[in-house]
């Protein structure tokens, strides 16, 4: 009798011991599960995805977002989410980027949503955000994995001394147009490929010069970065370019040496496409 209460007790223990055990080994996705996580731009819900981080919220785009993000709840446009919508998930924590500044970010706290900022501006702000993600969310390994893999392709290319063209790179929206900087993401790609931005200031990523001033440059190539209703922006740019004679005095836009870049790739924001986006840079700016 008394053996036989030993080894029930033996196999109760060992039956806790288990549980435990798949206690642990399920505690981080669970952990995952329970958050209500809310993407408000489509960076951010790629990351996420990548990190394998669950959302029960995301961006109103008309870009194509991840898999699993089916069946999540859309809460508006990325520069103007709805917060009764994003209210009503009752989130743990929103995600988003802090390119639109303090009064953007204000209006979370403003609204006692919990979030999370993260900087996408730049290739190295992309690579942080990676990192401070998978360490919120318990994802460290694959935030490592995701990094190394983008430092790899960078990597190659700064190490390469094969160098390309003078080019200007100009960020196009409806009704305007301005200069991106070495500082700006796309600005930054051009330089890691290889190409030489003939812009060379680093106070915004952003600037405006006159096309008199564009001209003395005499950049070889044009990249055009599309932001918003791209077709449209890409047409009425093209009109500008023909018929303005100011922009036909600069050698690449009197020779039609431009290029717009695909927006999948390119954009405002950092993103996970950077990898296949350097590739398709090179080729552009140095021809391989």
């Amino acid at each position: 009798m008394k053996y036989r209460k030993i080894v029930s007790l033996l196999i109760s223990i060992l039956m806790l011991i288990a549980l435990v055990g798949c206690g642990s080994s399920d505690s981080k996705e669970a952990k995952n599960e329970a958050y209500g996580v809310v993407a408000t731009s489509v960076a951010v819900t790629e990351i996420l995805d990548a990190l394998g981080v669950k959302v029960v919220g995301v961006p109103t785009t008309s870009y194509e977002l991840p898999e699993s993000t089916k069946g999540a709840t859309e809460v508006g446009n990325p520069m103007s989410p709805d917060l009764e919508i994003i209210k009503s998930l009752n989130p743990s924590v929103v995600v988003s980027v802090d390119t639109l500044g303090s009064d953007y970010i204000n209006l979370f706290k403003d609204n006692n949503i919990p979030s999370e900022f993260v900087s996408l501006e730049s290739l190295d702000g992309l690579k942080d955000a990676i990192k401070t993600l998978g360490t919120r969310f318990d994802k460290n390994d694959k935030a490592t994995e995701l990094i190394n893999s983008i430092e790899e392709k960078e990597n190659k290319f700064k190490e390469s001394d094969t160098k390309g063209e003078d080019v200007l790179v100009l960020f196009a929206a409806p009704g305007s147009t301005m200069i991106a900087t070495p500082k700006s993401y796309i600005g930054s790609l051009v330089e890691i490929v290889g190409g030489n931005n003939i812009v060379k200031d680093d106070k915004s990523s952003y600037v405006t010069y006159s096309k008199e001033e564009i001209s003395k440059l005499n950049p070889k190539k044009v990249l055009v970065m599309m932001h918003a209703m791209p077709e449209q922006t890409k047409a009425a740019l093209e009109k500008e370019f023909k018929s303005d004679t100011a922009w036909q005095s600069i050698e690449a836009i009197k020779n039609n040496n431009i290029v717009y870049l695909d927006n999948t790739y390119f954009g405002m924001s950092a993103n996970l496409k950077v990898i296949e986006g350097l590739d398709i840079l090179r080729e552009i700016v140095a021809g391989e």
